[in-house]
């Protein structure tokens, strides 16, 4: 079994849906140690994370970026997750050391922790403006409040399927990962029908690689039995951060002329910490006075 995360494409023979399949756990597990996240903090953004990678992959320019932001009213109340088509990506949540209860299933209280709010879908295709899409959340388990997204906004029959399990004693991550399959026009009834059947007798995400290991391409197998799936292709994919010191300095850059002064006369270093990755960037007060000069000398 490989050891590192990628993804795979699927569809039926028939071209009447496709699927994609992700194992996730390593990049999971690099962001949870991050900031040290606890198992909630990991299990929402892991979800979140893999789910924006299988979408991103529909992306075509190597520029363009898929944003998927949760806002709730609960303790993790956002959450965001940016992929491309490179099979990149990274996440941010708020309050990473919430702490809660399990549900009535005994399971992480995701939902609980997310509560009622809103699903925001943003694809930046370099385009003047992004193409921007909401739904309000159903459950705050992600991959339920995906599968509505879809049907809803997309009108897109789907299926969702997210999950990140942990090691009780570690709290590593020991499994993380996802499916989506959507119907395509023109779908008949005898393939919803089978594809209804495989996706009752399916456990979750997380068991299924417990019992066979992480492999997106027996899962989604699993899930297309009896209707030829016919494999796509697959890819790599990693956590990464696209910050930089050219990004920090842009952001200061487009600050007013009276943010930049206030700054310029403090004798501390103006730090800029990236969300994402915690990564921080120091700019003096002569930097600051050089970007207020540069300002002027545009004007």
């Amino acid at each position: 079994m490989r050891d590192t995360d990628f993804l795979v494409r699927m569809r039926d023979e028939a071209g009447t849906l496709r699927a994609l399949a992700v194992t996730s756990k390593h990049l999971v597990e690099i962001k949870r140690k991050q900031e040290n996240l606890s198992p909630i903090a990991t299990a929402a953004l892991g979800r979140l994370m893999s789910a924006a990678l299988m979408m991103g992959d529909w992306l075509k320019g190597e520029k363009d970026t898929l944003t998927l932001e949760i806002t709730g009213d609960g303790e993790l109340s956002h959450l965001v997750a940016v992929s491309n088509a490179k099979g990149e990506v990274r996440g941010y949540v708020s309050n990473p050391s919430v702490i809660l209860p399990p549900n009535e299933k005994g399971h992480l209280a995701v939902g609980k922790a997310i509560g009622n709010g809103r699903l925001v879908v943003i694809r930046d295709l370099g385009l003047k403006s992004p193409y921007v899409s909401s739904t309000a959340l159903v459950t705050g388990e992600i991959a339920e409040d995906l599968t509505y997204y879809f049907a809803q906004s997309e009108q897109t029959p789907s299926s969702v399927g997210l999950g990140v399990r942990m090691d009780p004693a570690t709290v590593e991550v020991t499994h993380a990962g996802g499916f989506l399959i959507q119907l395509l026009p023109g779908c008949p009834e005898s393939t919803i029908r089978q594809l209804e059947t495989n996706l009752a007798k399916f456990s979750s995400v997380t068991e299924f690689y417990q019992e066979h290991g992480d492999d997106p391409k027996a899962m989604l197998l699993a899930l297309l039995d009896g209707l030829s799936p016919v494999e796509e292709g697959e890819k790599p994919v990693c956590w990464h951060c696209s910050c930089s010191e050219e990004r920090a300095r842009h952001t200061l850059e487009s600050l007013p002329k009276g943010d930049l002064e206030e700054m310029a006369h403090d004798t501390k270093d103006t730090e800029i910490v990236c969300e994402f990755c915690g990564k921080t960037y120091r700019f003096s007060p002569q930097e600051i006075q050089a970007m207020i000069e540069k300002k002027e000398a545009k004007q």
